[in-house]
Formats: structure tokens, C-alpha cells, sequence
């Protein structure tokens, strides 16, 4: 899939693209997520131990911190809450609160687990998760150890609007619900793959407004969805149709639109044929994950590793951000910003070893909270 590309402001090329643009359902918020009474960081500077910062125009600007950020260290959590100007983050094991928008972080408590991931809900407070199956609450004051439903996890989601009810998969594709923010949990539907035919998941993807919208990405067989809570699942369209092997790593639902599903695969049976793109695909669904197309490729511009972040833009479904970063040589991380409409991709570099985790502000979106790896 052919596309267009800009690093920086220097350089713009339009190429014309076969995909022609479906109409994404957009929708307000109108739960509490809606941004209000919400500010601009006032601050220049981001006060705090240097893991998180904020930038604008894409993160073509990004504001300076007063610490540098020493390794090694992954923000790989980073959520904006329902409250005015509260966000919270996992760095390594360390949560922390900003309470001024993101212009001072500071630690609060201690998580147990691993690479921990939050998910936002109602109530001023977040969910934090790692693939080990380690759940706790966590608030802008600390946090408490939850009992998950055992097993590892691929995935958590959250009621938008009620944020004691939540769901998990694990790596079989069974669906786990709470009704009491995750302190007792009953299995629903059954699991994604039978017995004889179990994949390794890598990932599963929850709509926010319809928990029962579940997509999950696997090794080989690419993806299946369910609309119906895990009673029933289905193979996704448009990635394995040719007996193509692909393998999905992430994927996320369009928060502004859950019709929209954006996903990166891995084409296998390309990367074997030799194929430029090396079979790295950024996927995107108009129909909640029934059917994929590629709409963007790896080339000589854009990098696609395995498991990118995947951060739908808050308000726009038609706008995708996602990134490349490595240690490795002092290379830095590329933010690329894709726009569906447009059918462009711009690139703004930036020099952190990674971005593990972006969040935005909820009534400012075009500032973008970044979450930083130092590993070097």
C-alpha cells in the first residue's frame, strides 16, 4: 500500500493510494473523558525524575525535563484520568501522579509486575496490568493489590462508563469479567481458540463503550473478533484470505469511533517471498475488526518492529500515531502520524531511546503526553 510521507517540514511527497476512505462513526465522549475542566501544561519544563514529558505539533517540539532520565527505564503505562488535569504513569515499578496537567510527576507508590500497563476509568482512577497476570488499583494516592483472574494476560478493558466493571483475556482467548473493579471474576464466552488449534495470542484489544467488542491477535493466523462477548469468534477478513501466514503483535480500537481498528502485522509468507516492505504492515479496519487492509508499509522511511505502540488519536479516527526507537548507536525514536484521509505519514524524530506509552490531553488533543525508555 502505496502512501505518502513527511519528516519534519522539510520534505513532502503524495503518492496516490488505492484505499478509498470509509466514514468512521465518530462520537463525543460525554463520560467524564470528555476533557472538561481540563488545561494546557502552563509549565516549559517538566518537573520530575525525566521519564515523562509533553509535546506538540506531533511531537515535533517536546518540552525539556529538569532531570535527565537515566536507564534503564520504561514508561510503559500513561494514562490521562476523568479528573481535571490528572494523569498517572508506570515507570519500571514506580507509579506516578501529575495533578497540574504534566508539568510535575511524582512517585506515589510502588506496582508489582513487569512492563505495567494502565488503562483508564471513571472515578479518578486506572487499572494497572502486566502479562504475568499482577492487577492492582491504582489512584493519584497509590495503589492496591487486586487477585486477578489468574494466568497470564493479554489484555485488559474498561467499562467507559462504569469503572468497576472490567474484562481480560488470556492467552487461550478467554474472556474474564469483573463486576466489582476486579476483586472477585467469572468467566464469559469461551475461549477464541479450541484446544487443538491454540496459537500464541500476543494481544487483545477491548472497546471501551461495548466490552463485549473484543479483537485478539495471534501468531500465524492473524486475528479474530467477537461482538457478542466471547460466545461466539470470528477470523478476521483481509489477513490470512490468500493462506497468507501473518502474525498480529498489537492492535488498538479507535477510541473516537470503535468501528475503527487499527492493527500491525507481521506477513510472513512476504517476508519469505522477499518482498520490500519485509511483510510490515500497519492494518486498519472500518468495520470493528470483520476485515484489515494495509495502509501503511515499512520502507526506507518508516520502521515497523514487532509490537509497536499503537495510539489512536482521541477525537479524530481517522488519525493513527504509532513509533520506532532504539538504543542502539544513539539512534533516538521517530513519532510517525498517520492520516487516513490524507493517506500521509509524517515522521518528527526525537532523541529518547523509546517511546513506550503516548496519551493525550482530553481537551487539548494536540498535546501529546510522552512516556520515555532510557536503556543505554
Amino acid at each position: 500500500m502505496k502512501k505518502a510521507f513527511t519528516i519534519g517540514l522539510a520534505t513532502a511527497l503524495t503518492v496516490l493510494s488505492a484505499a478509498t476512505p470509509a466514514v468512521a462513526r465518530d462520537q463525543p465522549s460525554g463520560d467524564g473523558f470528555d476533557g472538561s475542566g481540563w488545561s494546557r501544561p502552563s509549565c516549559e519544563t517538566v518537573a520530575g525524575d525525566g521519564s515523562m514529558t509533553y509535546g506538540w505539533n506531533d511531537g515535533k517540539k517536546i518540552a525539556p525535563t529538569t532531570k535527565p532520565v537515566r536507564p534503564v527505564v520504561y514508561t510503559t503505562g500513561l494514562v490521562a484520568l476523568d479528573r481535571p488535569n490528572q494523569l498517572l504513569a508506570m515507570s519500571n515499578r514506580q507509579l506516578q501522579a501529575s495533578n497540574d496537567a504534566g508539568c510535575t510527576w511524582t512517585v506515589v507508590d510502588e506496582v508489582k509486575g513487569n512492563y505495567i500497563e494502565l488503562v483508564a476509568a471513571q472515578g479518578g482512577k486506572a487499572y494497572a496490568w502486566d502479562r504475568d497476570g499482577n492487577l492492582s488499583l491504582a489512584t493519584p494516592e497509590g495503589a492496591t493489590p487486586l487477585t486477578g483472574p489468574g494466568g497470564d494476560l493479554i489484555g485488559l478493558g474498561v467499562d467507559r462508563g462504569n469503572g468497576d466493571r472490567l474484562r481480560t483475556s488470556d492467552l487461550e482467548g478467554q474472556l474474564h469479567e469483573s463486576q466489582d473493579g476486579g476483586r472477585t471474576w467469572q468467566p464469559v464466552g469461551v475461549p477464541a481458540w479450541t484446544p487443538s488449534k491454540t496459537r500464541m495470542s500476543y494481544t487483545a484489544v477491548f472497546d471501551p463503550r461495548d466490552l463485549d467488542h473484543v479483537v485478539l491477535g495471534a501468531s500465524d493466523i492473524g486475528a479474530r473478533v467477537t461482538f457478542d462477548g466471547g460466545r461466539t469468534w470470528t477470523s478476521a477478513a483481509g489477513l490470512t484470505d490468500n493462506g497468507d501466514k501473518v502474525s498480529v503483535f498489537t492492535a488498538a480500537v479507535s477510541p473516537a469511533a470503535g468501528n475503527v481498528v487499527w492493527a500491525m502485522g507481521l506477513n510472513l509468507t512476504e517476508l519469505e517471498a522477499g518482498v520490500p516492505s519485509g511483510g510490515r504492515h500497519i492494518y486498519r479496519s472500518d468495520d470493528g475488526g470483520r476485515k484489515f487492509t494495509p495502509v501503511v508499509d515499512q520502507d526506507q522511511a518508516i520502521t515497523i518492529p514487532n509490537g509497536p505502540l499503537l495510539a489512536p488519536h482521541p477525537k479524530n479516527s481517522d488519525v493513527l500515531y504509532f513509533d520506532f526507537g532504539t538504543g542502539w548507536s544513539g539512534i533516538g525514536t521517530d513519532i510517525y502520524k498517520y492520516d487516513f484521509r490524507k493517506n500521509r505519514v509524517i515522521i518528527n524524530h526525537n532523541p529518547y531511546d523509546r517511546v513506550p506509552s503516548i496519551a493525550f490531553n482530553p481537551a487539548h488533543p494536540n498535546v501529546m503526553y510522552l512516556g520515555v525508555a532510557e536503556e543505554v
